[in-house]
């Protein structure tokens, strides 16, 4: 009768190393990206909160602890866009290289509302008055980047008006979140085939417009 053949032993499994514990801005910045990538697939209205919990490995109620619900979790997403955008667009405008042309910045906006998908949500959020209210004291980024723009018109022009800087910048982030929603819809409606290069056609002359009144 053969023998029978002791049984290997199983090698024990590796042990996992210990996840490293994110911080709080750490772990919302992730949540942050997570989500931004969601919403540009399915929508404002599509994003689920369970599912995005399963994609990071995290538990819903630890999305809440930092968003506290969908609606603030969409809104901070945009806001974090915005505010990433404003920061970049001061940064160019203050640096010690010449300062950027109209057209350059616009396309650094068109970046965010249109690439991004960042317009819609905004929209989103506006059309369905769930802006709330700012969640800083001084939380005006369009008021900020007019100090900054004008600071640099003054010291070319001296009798430059605050008021003309505030209204070119009003003028400019309207017309790009109506063309990053619905250019394409007007180009249409014109005549006009829409092309990849219809919006920065757009662009290109709204920037000569501004540049002949200066």
């Amino acid at each position: 009768m053969a023998s029978k053949e002791p049984k290997k032993r199983e090698a024990a499994p590796a042990s996992k190393a210990p996840r490293r514990r994110l911080s709080a801005v750490d772990a919302r910045r992730r949540i942050l990206e997570a989500a931004e990538k969601q919403l540009m697939k399915v929508g404002p209205e599509g994003l689920r909160l369970t599912d995005l919990a399963r994609t990071l490995g995290v538990s819903h109620p630890a999305i809440l602890h930092h968003f506290g619900s969908r609606e603030g979790l969409v809104g901070a997403v945009v806001r974090h866009a915005l505010d990433t955008l404003n920061e970049q667009l001061i940064a160019a405008f203050t640096a010690g290289q010449q300062v950027p042309s109209r057209e350059a910045a616009m396309d650094m906006v068109a970046e965010v509302y249109g690439v991004r998908g960042s317009a819609r949500l905004l929209a989103w959020l506006l059309l369905s008055g769930r802006t709330g209210k700012p969640q800083r004291a001084n939380d005006h980024p369009l008021k900020q980047l007019a100090d900054t723009l004008h600071g640099l018109h003054v010291a070319h022009h001296p009798r430059a008006l605050y008021e003309d800087t505030l209204f070119e910048l009003q003028l400019v982030a309207i017309a790009l979140l109506g063309d990053a929603i619905f250019g394409d819809a007007v180009r249409r409606a014109s005549g006009v085939t829409p092309t990849p290069a219809g919006s920065g056609d757009f662009r290109r002359r709204l920037a000569s417009l501004l540049s002949d009144r200066a």
